[in-house]
């Protein structure tokens, strides 16, 4: 179910981002992620095991949507419009009642991208807990086991 380090999703469409005018005619999800990791710039892809027709994507836009026929693929690093820090948290401006469990630091950032209001994000991967948050508040301290990623329109106050 790998492709390299990308991570799979069965019965998942991720629209728009496509690369190319047109979808490509690959036999299968493998051969769509080999065309998408040696493709520059290509961070997700989707592909249709019926039409076998592959959608290389510049990123993974807003998370995308439960479909039939559709297996798409992301980097465990790229998120759309998110930067990303490790050894970092973001305190306080919890968005939710309490953390949710994901599987990796994509699916935290996921999250963040699905739910309203959500602006950052602090991901813990020993525990797989994951905090959305409203801001980055203060900014954030360095810390072992957190990765955080934030909106790129904090770049420059988080340099």
């Amino acid at each position: 179910k790998t492709c390299g380090n990308f991570l799979r999703k069965d019965d998942w469409d991720i629209p728009g981002n496509d690369m190319l005018p047109s979808p490509v005619q690959l036999s299968d999800y493998t051969s769509c992620c080999i065309r998408c990791q040696t493709t520059l710039g290509c961070k997700a892809f989707a592909y249709s095991p019926s039409t076998k027709q592959c959608w290389p994507k510049t990123s993974t836009g807003d998370g995308g949507k439960p479909e039939g026929d559709r297996i798409s693929g992301y980097s465990p690093n790229v998120c759309g419009g998110f930067i990303r820090k490790d050894d970092w948290d973001i305190p306080g401006n919890d968005l939710l009642p309490s953390f949710v469990q994901v599987s990796d630091y994509a699916g935290c950032c996921v999250k963040c991208q699905t739910t309203s209001g959500c602006d950052a994000f602090a991901y813990s991967p020993s525990t797989k807990e994951c905090w959305p948050k409203t801001s980055i508040g203060n900014g954030g301290f360095s810390r072992s086991d957190r990765i955080s990623g934030f909106d790129d329109k904090y770049v420059n106050s988080m340099l």
